[in-house]
C-alpha cells in the first residue's frame, strides 16, 4: 500500500490521491475497535517521541508470540528438552483435539512433555482452567515441577482447601471453580460425594498420571474410571500418561481410549469382534490408536547411561537361620490352613510374614509382638474373631498389596476355637523369643560394609529400598553415623518434599519404601541398593527408574541382598536369570513386565514353593511358560502401542527454531529493561540488573519481599534452582506487560526508526486480529502505508515483519515530528483507510490458509463420527428388530424394552448429526478486529535533523 509524499518548495509534505478513493472502498470493515480513539491521537498532531510506542506494541508481540515462533515453550521452561519431547508436543498442540496419550516408557520424562504442552496451550489458547489428578505421592512434585520448569503455580486440592473453597463460593456456588490451576489426588476425586460437582465443572485442559489405574472393562467399572468418565465430558483437551496403560485386555484400552475419543474406536461390540477375536486386523487398529497414543521406548530414543548389578551374598548366623526354620514352619502351618478354609485374607498374611523373614529379623520381631497382641485380645474377647476376618475381607488384594505397614494387615486370623488360638500364641511366643536372641543382623552388618567400601571410592550419594516401614525405621538406626533421611507414604506432601530436597543437598542416603518408586526423580544419585526385593519386577522396574532416568550422567549401580538357603535367593534367582531384569542396559520394556506379573503371579508360585504345593522343577516350567505366553502377549501389544513415525525432523526444527528460541530470551530481557528506564513502576519489583554477575535482584513478588535473583536465560536457569526464571508465565514478566498494556501507560501513538537497507517512510498500525473457529487464537498484525518509498507487495511485507521484530534505533525522538505529524493530522482518515484495506487482505488470507488446513484436518473425523455412529446405530436396530420378533413370535411384553431403544436410535442420530454439523461449524471462521496503536516508521539511515 502506496500514499505517495511529494515534496514543494517550503519542504512540507502533500498527498498524492490518485487511487485513495478506490483503496478506501476495497475495505469494507465494521467499525474497528479502538480506531476512532487512536486516529483522534494522530489528527491532534501530538505524537509522542518517547520508547512507550514501541514498548506497549512489544508488550503483545510478547504476549501473542505463538504466532511468531512454533513451541515458544522451548524457551521459556527451566529444562532440557529432548527430541521426543518436542516432537510429542508439536503433535499434540497442533491437532485439532488435544486429547492424547503419552505412553512413553519409565524415565523418559512424561511429566515434562505434558508440561510443555500445557504451556502451549496456555500461549496458543489462552487456556486457564487446567487440572492435573495424580496419586498423592506425587502431588508436590507435579505441583513443584510446574512452578519450577515452567512459572506456572498450581493449588494443590485436599479437604482443607476445598473446604475454604466452598465457603469462598458461598451458597450455590462450585468450589472446584474458585482456583482455575489445580492438582489433587485421584483418591480424592474418585469421591461420590463430588460426582455432581464435577458433573457441573468444566475444564479447558486436564491430566491424568498413571492413568493405568483408570481400570474398566466390559464387567467391571472403577471409581477412578467412572469420575473420569464424567470429567472427560467437562473438558476441551485431555492427556493421559501411563507408561503401562494396560497389561493384556484390549478391553481395558478400548475403554481408556474412549476418555479421549468415543468414536476412534467405535462401539464395543463391533471392536470386540474386529480386534479381540483370533486373526484380527492388528495393523487397522494400530492406525487407529496412532491418532491418539503416543509411545516411545528407551531403546529408541537411546542416550541411557549403562547399569550394573551386583549381588551381596552371604549366610545367616545360626541364630537367624533357627528363626527362618521356624518361623517358615509356622507361615507354611498357617498359609495351608487358610487355603483349606479359602480364607485369602489370613493366606495374604502369612505372605507378608514370609516377606519380613527375608526384610529384616526387627521387622520380622515387631510383626510378631504385633499379631501376639491381637491374639490376645481376641483371646480375651473370646468370639470375636469373625468379625476381625470380615473387617479385612472387606479389603481388596490390591489394598492390601500396597501395604508398607505391617501393623496395619496382620490382624486377620482364622476363625479357630479359644484352644487353637492359644496355640497359635504359644508359637508365636517362641518365635518372639527366638528373634529376641539375635544381637548381630548379618544383612545390617553387609549393608554396613558395602556403603563404608562404596563411601571410600568416591560415592556421595546412597538410594536404599525396604518393602516395610518397621525395616526402614532399623535401618536408620544403623546408618546413624550418616546423614540419613527417610521417605514413606505415611509422611504428608511438605515432608516428602523436603526428604527429597534433603537427600538432593547434603543427606547422604535416602531410605525409602515403595511410596518412593513412583513419579520420583532422582538422578543426582546413581547406586540404588535393594535392602529386599518385593515380589514383582515391575515394582522392582519403578525403583530402578527412579535414578535410571534419561539425563542420568553416570552409570547406575544396582546392589541386591542374598541370603543362601532362603526364599529371596530364588527371588533373586527368578528375577536375574529368567526376567533378565538387572542384566541390560534399560531394563525389559514395562508393558512387557506387566504381561509378565500379570501372568506369572510370582508371588502365588513363591508361596506354592514355601510350602511344598510344588516342587521346584515344575515351578522352574511353570515359570518359562508363563514368561514366553506374556512375552507373546507383549509382542503382539507393542504392535499397537507403538505408533507410526511422525512426519518430524526434530535436528531441522531445532536449527530453524534456534535463533527464535535465543531470541525470545533475549526479547523479553530488552522489553524489561527499556520498561525500567521509561518507566518506575517496574522497579518496585525488579532492580535493574547487577553488573557483578548479571543477575537481577527481585526484590517483591506476590509472596512478599524475595531477597531473591532473577535470570532470563533459561540455561542458566536450569542450572541454578535457586534462582527465579523471568521468562512468560513468572508474576513479575507478567505483571509487567500487563502495565504495558494498560490504558493508563499510553503508547497509542508514536515513531519507530529502524534498520533497513531501503530508505522509507511509513504509517503503521498494529491491529490485533482474534479469529474463532476450533479454538480461539489472537495474532498482531502490522500494517503499513508507505508514505515515501517504493515497495511491492513481497518488500511492504518484509518491511512489515522488521517492524515488529526489531528494537527502535536511536535517535527516532529527533526526527522533525512536526513536518510529519501535520501530515498524519490532515490525512488520518485516508491513512486509516489504507491501512484497514491492506488488513482486510491478510486477513482474507489468513482465513484462506486456516480454512484449508482445517479442512484437511477435519475430515477424518467426520468420517470417524459418521463410521463409529453408522456402527452403533446398526447394532441398535439390530436389537430392537430382535426385541420385536420376540414380542411378534413369543408373545412376550417388549413394549418398554422397544421404547429405550427406539430412544436410543433416536439419541445416536441426533449426537451424530450435531456432532458433524460442529465440526463443519468449525470452517465458518470468524474474526474481529481492534487497533492497538499507529505511527510513524522510518527505515535506513535517516536521522533527526
Amino acid at each position: 500500500m502506496k500514499a505517495e509524499f511529494i515534496q514543494d518548495e517550503q519542504d512540507l509534505f502533500s498527498y498524492s490521491k490518485d487511487d485513495l478513493a478506490t483503496r478506501h472502498e476495497a475495505a469494507p470493515l465494521a467499525d474497528i475497535d479502538g480506531e476512532s480513539a487512536v486516529k483522534e491521537i494522530i489528527r491532534s498532531g501530538h505524537i509522542p517521541a518517547d520508547d512507550r510506542f514501541y514498548l506497549k506494541t512489544e508488550s503483545y508481540i510478547l504476549q501473542l508470540a505463538y504466532a511468531y515462533n512454533k513451541i515458544l515453550s522451548l524457551s521459556n521452561s527451566r529444562t532440557r528438552i529432548l527430541a521426543h519431547q518436542v516432537e510429542s508436543t508439536y503433535k499434540i498442540v497442533n491437532a485439532l483435539n488435544q486429547r492424547f496419550l503419552i505412553a512413553d516408557e519409565v524415565g523418559l520424562g512424561k511429566t515434562i512433555e505434558a508440561g510443555l504442552v500445557i504451556k502451549e496451550l496456555i500461549y496458543r489458547y489462552g487456556y486457564r482452567r487446567i487440572m492435573i489428578a495424580c496419586p498423592a505421592s506425587l502431588l508436590y512434585q507435579w505441583q513443584a515441577e510446574m512452578k519450577s520448569k515452567f512459572n506456572e503455580n498450581f493449588i494443590i486440592m485436599d479437604r482443607k482447601t476445598l473446604s475454604r473453597a466452598r465457603k469462598a463460593a458461598g451458597a450455590g456456588g462450585n468450589a472446584w471453580e474458585i482456583h482455575d490451576k489445580i492438582i489433587c489426588s485421584l483418591d480424592f476425586i474418585k469421591s461420590d460425594s463430588f460426582s455432581d460437582e464435577m458433573k457441573n465443572t468444566a475444564w479447558d485442559a486436564v491430566i491424568f498420571d498413571e492413568a493405568h489405574r483408570l481400570r474398566r472393562d466390559a464387567q467391571h467399572s472403577t471409581l477412578a474410571y467412572t469420575v473420569a468418565e464424567i470429567i472427560s465430558e467437562k473438558t476441551k483437551s485431555m492427556l493421559l500418561l501411563s507408561a503401562t496403560p494396560f497389561r493384556g485386555k484390549l478391553e481395558e484400552l478400548y475403554y481408556l481410549i474412549a476418555l479421549l475419543d468415543r468414536n476412534i474406536l467405535g462401539p464395543f461390540q463391533s471392536f470386540y469382534n474386529d480386534y479381540c477375536m483370533n486373526n484380527a486386523d492388528v495393523a487397522a487398529l494400530r492406525r487407529k490408536l496412532s491418532e491418539v497414543v503416543i509411545r516411545r521406548t528407551k531403546r529408541e530414543v537411546g542416550g541411557f547411561t549403562l547399569r550394573h548389578a551386583r549381588t551381596i551374598r552371604f549366610d545367616l548366623y545360626p541364630d537367624e537361620r533357627n528363626l527362618y526354620e521356624e518361623t517358615t514352619r509356622y507361615v507354611v502351618e498357617e498359609f495351608n490352613r487358610a487355603l483349606q478354609t479359602e480364607n485369602r485374607a489370613v493366606g495374604f498374611v502369612m505372605t507378608v510374614f514370609q516377606k519380613l523373614l527375608d526384610s529384616s529379623s526387627y521387622a520380622l520381631l515387631s510383626a510378631l509382638r504385633n499379631r501376639h497382641k491381637r491374639l490376645e485380645d481376641l483371646v480375651s474377647r473370646a468370639g470375636s474373631s469373625a468379625a476381625i476376618v470380615t473387617d479385612l475381607k472387606n479389603r481388596t488384594d490390591d489394598d492390601m498389596a500396597e501395604e508398607e505397614n505391617e501393623e496395619n494387615i496382620i490382624d486377620a486370623t482364622l476363625e479357630k476355637t479359644l484352644e487353637e488360638l492359644k496355640v497359635e500364641m504359644m508359637t508365636i511366643d517362641r518365635l518372639i523369643g527366638l528373634a529376641e536372641k539375635i544381637d548381630v543382623d548379618k544383612k545390617g552388618e553387609k549393608l554396613l560394609e558395602l556403603v563404608q567400601a562404596l563411601v571410600r571410592r568416591g560415592i556421595k550419594k546412597f538410594l536404599i529400598f525396604t518393602q516395610f516401614r518397621t525395616t526402614q525405621d532399623y535401618l536408620f538406626n544403623l546408618l546413624k553415623d550418616y546423614r540419613t533421611v527417610v521417605f514413606n507414604g505415611s509422611m504428608s506432601g511438605e515432608e516428602k518434599e523436603e526428604a527429597i530436597l534433603c537427600f538432593k543437598g547434603d543427606s547422604e542416603i535416602l531410605i525409602a519404601t515403595e511410596a518412593g518408586g513412583e513419579g520420583r526423580n532422582m538422578q543426582f544419585c546413581n547406586v540404588l541398593i535393594n535392602y529386599d526385593l518385593p515380589w514383582s519386577p515391575l515394582k522392582i522396574e519403578q525403583r530402578i527408574g527412579r535414578i535410571h532416568r534419561f539425563g542420568q550422567p553416570k552409570d547406575v549401580y544396582i546392589y541386591n541382598f542374598s541370603t543362601t538357603g532362603t526364599v529371596a535367593e530364588r527371588v533373586l534367582e527368578v528375577l536375574t536369570h529368567k526376567l533378565h531384569l538387572f542384566e541390560e542396559s534399560i531394563g525389559p520394556p514395562d508393558v512387557m513386565l506387566g504381561q509378565i506379573e500379570d501372568e506369572l503371579k510370582l508371588g502365588n508360585l513363591i508361596m506354592d514353593m514355601v510350602t511344598g504345593r510344588k516342587k521346584e522343577k515344575n515351578i522352574d516350567e511353570e515359570i518359562d511358560g508363563r514368561i514366553a505366553l506374556a512375552r507373546q502377549n507383549y509382542e503382539k501389544l507393542s504392535e499397537l502401542t507403538v505408533a507410526d513415525k511422525m512426519d518430524f525432523n526434530y535436528d531441522e526444527y531445532y536449527r530453524i527454531t534456534l535463533k527464535e528460541r535465543q531470541f525470545t530470551n533475549h526479547r523479553i530481557e530488552n522489553f524489561v529493561k527499556r520498561l525500567q528506564e521509561e518507566d518506575d513502576y517496574p522497579l518496585r519489583f525488579l532492580s535493574k540488573q547487577h553488573r557483578g554477575n548479571n543477575l537481577y535482584p527481585v526484590k517483591y513478588n506476590d509472596e512478599g519481599i524475595s531477597g531473591k535473583y532473577g535470570t532470563f536465560d533459561s540455561l542458566t536457569a536450569l542450572d541454578n534452582e535457586n534462582l527465579e526464571f523471568l521468562a512468560f508465565g513468572h508474576p513479575i514478566i507478567d505483571r509487567f506487560i500487563r502495565h504495558a498494556q494498560s490504558p493508563d501507560f499510553g503508547g497509542f501513538a508514536g515513531i519507530k526508526m529502524i534498520k533497513w537497507d531501503r530508505q522509507c517512510t511509513a504509517f503503521m498500525v498494529n491491529y490485533v486480529v482474534t479469529y474463532r473457529s476450533v479454538q480461539e487464537t489472537k495474532e498482531l498484525v502490522p500494517v503499513c502505508v508507505v508514505m515515501e518509498g517504493d515497495l511491492d507487495d513481497h518488500l511492504l511485507a518484509e518491511l512489515e515483519l522488521e517492524a515488529v521484530e526489531q528494537e527502535p534505533m536511536e535517535g527516532s525522538a529527533g526526527i522533525e515530528m512536526e513536518r510529519i505529524s501535520g501530515f498524519l493530522s490532515d490525512n488520518a482518515d485516508e491513512l486509516f483507510a489504507g491501512g484497514r484495506a491492506r488488513l482486510l487482505v491478510k486477513v482474507r488470507e489468513r482465513i484462506t490458509y486456516m480454512s484449508d488446513s482445517l479442512d484437511f484436518r477435519i475430515d477424518p473425523h467426520l468420517e470417524k463420527i459418521r463410521n463409529s455412529y453408522d456402527k452403533t446405530i446398526k447394532e441398535l436396530e439390530e436389537k430392537l428388530e430382535l426385541q420385536e420378533s420376540r414380542m411378534k413370535w413369543y408373545g412376550k411384553d417388549m413394549r418398554s424394552a422397544v421404547t429405550r431403544t427406539t430412544n436410543r436410535i433416536m439419541k445416536a442420530q441426533r449426537e451424530k448429526e450435531h456432532l458433524i454439523d460442529t465440526y463443519k461449524g468449525y470452517l465458518g471462521i470468524t474474526y474481529s478486529v481492534r487497533v492497538l496503536n499507529a505511527g510513524v516508521l522510518l527505515t535506513g539511515n535517516q536521522k533527526g535533523v
